[in-house]
């Protein structure tokens, strides 16, 4: 239904796009035509280019909500014959989720020598106009739906005459995320703005200077293109439709962005062709654009500070750094094992593919690289095995091998893979995993054993479900946990499917906790009354640790919930207590 949901959006997005008829060559009229953002110059002057600049807000307030983060930024243009454009922006994070915005951006002549006569003795001057935004932007998570709203003052400094006016703007965004195209979970952004659309005079001489109102339609699409264990590549394309003074322009760009560090962009708008830049190390990033346009050569630098939160570097976050390099030390191992298994499946060994990844999908559920290469060795096996015109006899055969093996039907499996080495020939991999099933262990004793864990798994789940829908969070949990480690140790076929339900559970389980926390508040004494958990300090320091690990990778909001179960499951847990005071009187 969501699916569906976001590809009407995207239908309706781009049939609105094709209905604007296009002029057969744009201009810009205004000051306010174009806004500040380094990056999107460096990609065609399109407003998602600029997804997570704070003078995004030139074009479209509500984006700074859809970035979530933030930021403040400086910019610098040299444009031409000393004139320059200057603008510094930022955005904080205002509440859950709210976000405010700033701006103010000058361009500037420059000095110019005026006389009166060639005798005179003649004085610098400069012409300035100014522009000043206050902007609010807002979130609607359910629907991925951005809001803004931004009052800007625009101001005019003619040497002579000066004069300047109140703005609006507003504009709404939208984000899909992992739809589908051609077999890559790819984001999609839209973004729809209203410029200028509220205004007032600027009269500097008899006649009102006229200020352009403009509407932009806006998209980007972030294609994954190489996976690492915790980072990607992106390829990322960009496209705008600007409409102004009955002129449509269409601004395009594209942008390869490296491990999330590194990105080469280049664009295209009207009569000009840009290409940049950008470097991202330390929360900072720096970026170089240069606008080949028909006047001059033009370069523009930036420079951004970005953040989430604020890190307390007491003694509780000292502990919570030192659990995390513990965690890290683990991390590298999981990372070797990844990169060897898209070389399995580079290789085509899907099956020692699909047993490396699966371990490691388990033990980090939250990575993506992983869970997608799995998941795609899974359906690419499934499409093949089942289709009817597949002419590669061998193909075919590995891959009906394969789905048996994972089903648990190990005949199917032999024979399948018999035929696979009468046509292809041995293979390393299969002569193993027929060993794996001929050796040691039975084919009755493989059935039995799958039988019995999916039997125990399921009645734990069972149980633990029973316990949440009776309320009993706590037991719900460690009846949860106590699944996720028996198909940990106990590895066959399923234990991803329960291990990701056990997951659910518990996510769910300690999402009625911290209610239930917050609606007792204000009544503890008669609480008290009520029946006392039993104690389990093992648990207790369990989840302590994981809020540790929690707070140093700056996810405070969880970290806080891992505290609150840890005082759950032992009231009496001093650490829990006092790392809960300190990230409340911190935030």
């Amino acid at each position: 239904m969501q699916n569906s949901y976001h590809k009407i959006i995207l239908t309706v997005f781009l049939i609105l796009i094709t209905q604007i008829s296009f002029a057969s060559s744009g201009r810009r009229k205004h000051f306010l035509s174009h806004g500040s953002g380094v990056a999107s110059f460096g990609a065609g002057e399109t407003l998602f280019a600029a997804q997570d600049d704070p003078s995004v807000i030139q074009y479209n307030p509500s984006v700074m909500a859809l970035n979530q983060v933030s930021a403040v930024s400086l910019s610098h243009y040299n444009l031409f014959e000393g004139s320059s454009y200057n603008s510094a922006s930022f955005v904080l994070n205002a509440g859950k989720n709210y976000y405010i915005g700033a701006s103010a951006s000058n361009l500037s002549s420059g000095k110019v020598n005026i006389r009166q006569s060639v005798y005179s003795e003649g004085f610098d001057s400069s012409v300035n106009t100014w522009d000043y935004i206050l902007s609010g932007a807002g979130m609607i998570n359910s629907l991925g739906l951005a809001y803004g709203l931004s009052v800007k003052y625009l101001y005019f400094d003619l040497y002579k005459k000066s004069g300047g006016t109140f703005i609006a703007d507003a504009g709404v965004s939208k984000f899909i995320k992992g739809l589908e195209v051609l077999g890559a979970p790819v984001n999609i952004r839209l973004g729809f703005s209203a410029q200028n659309f509220i205004y007032g005079q600027v009269k500097l001489d008899s006649n009102s200077d006229d200020i352009p109102e403009i509407f932009r339609l806006s998209s980007a699409f972030e294609i994954p293109v190489y996976y690492r264990f915790k980072t990607r590549d992106y390829l990322n394309l960009y496209a705008d439709l600007k409409y102004e003074d009955e002129f449509a322009d269409l601004h395009t760009g594209i942008s390869y962005v490296i491990a999330e560090k590194y990105a080469l962009r280049a664009g295209y708008y009207p009569e000009h062709f840009t290409f940049g830049f950008g470097v991202s190390a330390f929360s900072f990033s720096f970026d170089y654009c240069a606008d080949f346009g028909e006047i001059d050569f033009i370069h523009r630098f930036g420079l951004s500070y970005k953040w989430s939160a604020n890190k307390h570097k007491d003694e509780l976050y000292a502990e919570a750094k030192e659990a995390l390099n513990k965690e890290k030390l683990s991390l590298k191992e999981a990372e070797a094992k990844f990169q060897a298994a898209k070389k399995l499946y580079n290789r085509g060994q899907y099956l020692r593919a699909t047993d490396m990844l699966s371990v490691i999908v388990v033990s980090y559920p939250d990575f993506e690289s992983p869970l997608h290469f799995y998941n795609a060795i899974r359906k690419d096996m499934r499409q093949t095995a089942s289709s009817e015109e597949e002419l590669n006899f061998g193909k075919l055969t590995y891959a009906k091998g394969y789905c048996a093996y994972y089903n648990i039907d190990y005949k199917e499996a032999l024979s399948e893979w018999n035929k696979y080495i009468h046509f292809a020939g041995e293979t390393d991999e299969i002569n193993e995993y027929i060993d794996k099933i001929n050796g040691a262990m039975k084919l009755e004793a493989l059935k039995k054993r799958e039988e019995e864990l999916d039997k125990k798994a399921s009645e734990l789940l069972r149980s633990g479900i029973e316990k949440f829908n009776l309320k009993a969070w706590i037991k719900c949990i460690k009846i949860m946990e106590k699944l996720q480690t028996f198909v940990k140790e106990n590895n066959f076929s399923k234990t991803i499917e329960y291990h990701e339900k056990a997951k659910e559970y518990i996510d769910k389980s300690v999402a009625e906790l911290t209610k239930l926390i917050e609606e007792q508040k204000p009544q503890r004494e008669p609480a008290a009354a009520a029946e006392q958990p039993e104690i389990d300090e093992a648990g207790a320091d369990k989840k302590y640790n994981e809020g540790l690990i929690l707070y140093a990778q700056g996810r405070y909001f969880e970290a806080e919930r891992a505290w609150e179960l840890t005082l759950r499951l032992n009231p009496q847990h001093q650490k829990a207590q006092v790392a809960l005071s300190k990230l409340r009187r911190a935030s």
